[in-house]
């Protein structure tokens, strides 16, 4: 049985804000403005003003409604997140989203070790709950909300902003259908921001050669070449790193979708399903997609999904 993404859900702020006027723990100048701007392919970073649990409701509210599934059929709500969390009891932040969703058969779990890639250890985790057991479906939601220095900005990489996802996923649906799904584990990097500079230089040196070897690995897994993948929607790190990328692999840039990149900035495991979201109108039935993304730790994964051969995914009635 294969998971299925029976339909996605995004909430994306109305307005972003310009990098120069981004109020970051260490403001850019003029001149690191230009590089970000020009090399990384940064332009706007997406700053929320609802909270964090507003975010997940507004997406998740969005891809239930569009589903074949209703409330009570979502068996387990799981959050893939970035940032550590901590609520005090009894009002968790799962526990708050179920309430008001009306997911009254919903168990909740989340994945976070991983970084940004714990978007991916979603879907494998939702994978196996719904193969272990009779549930109809799963909601997987993927938020984080800038709230610190050290998550507003990756220095000389990126700078992150606030977005939410959410999917819901069945077996066998009328969904896009995972075909693979393959992550590497670098623990020598577990220290993510925290490691040395040497340890910082052999990450970055080694990034594009890792991430390359990961989406191939993917791609055979899943029986395809290259000219049939529609369309790589990528995490919005920078430009400078998918054009090493994508010469490694022998792939054009138009191959990879990064529209959103200059538009809302790198918002964490989101990014590859708002960017998934945004092409939803340019893809066919049939058509293979690849996911793609890294979490700082280092964690390197991707994943190749069939569009629904069916017409369309049918909204429910």
């Amino acid at each position: 049985m294969s998971l299925t993404i029976d339909r996605i859900g995004v909430y994306l702020p109305e307005q972003c804000q310009a990098l120069q006027h981004l109020a970051l723990q260490s403001p850019l100048n003029s001149e690191e403005v230009k590089v970000y701007q020009r090399f990384y392919g940064l332009g706007k970073v997406a700053i929320s003003d609802v909270s964090l649990e507003e975010m997940i409701i507004r997406a998740a509210q969005e891809a239930i409604s569009k589903s074949q599934f209703f409330s009570e059929d979502i068996a387990c709500l799981v959050h893939a997140h970035t940032a550590p969390e901590t609520w005090p009891y009894p009002n968790g932040l799962l526990t708050k989203i179920c309430r008001r969703l009306g997911l009254r058969n919903a168990h909740c779990l989340a994945v976070h070790s991983n970084n940004c890639a714990s978007t991916l250890n979603g879907l494998m985790t939702s994978r196996n709950y719904l193969q272990s057991s009779s549930a109809k479906a799963v909601l997987m939601v993927t938020a984080d909300l800038t709230f610190s220095g050290i998550l507003q900005q990756i220095p000389n990489t990126t700078i992150c902003g606030d977005g939410a996802s959410a999917c819901v996923l069945s077996l066998d649906g009328e969904g896009a259908a995972i075909r693979s799904l393959e992550m590497c584990y670098y623990g020598n990097h577990s220290r993510g921001s925290w490691q040395s500079a040497e340890e910082q230089a052999e990450f970055e040196s080694l990034y594009a050669g890792r991430l390359a070897e990961v989406m191939q690995r993917a791609l055979v897994s899943a029986g395809l070449t290259w000219p049939e993948i529609r369309w790589v929607f990528p995490h919005n790190v920078n430009a400078i790193s998918w054009r090493e990328v994508a010469g490694r692999l022998g792939i054009p840039m138009t191959q990879i979708f990064l529209e959103n990149l200059s538009e809302y900035g790198h918002c964490f495991g989101a990014d590859i399903f708002i960017n998934w979201n945004t092409a939803q109108n340019r893809l066919h039935c049939g058509d293979y997609i690849m996911v793609a993304t890294v979490g700082l730790g280092a964690v390197f994964g991707a994943a190749v999904f069939q569009v629904s051969k069916g017409k369309h995914i049918h909204d429910k009635a």
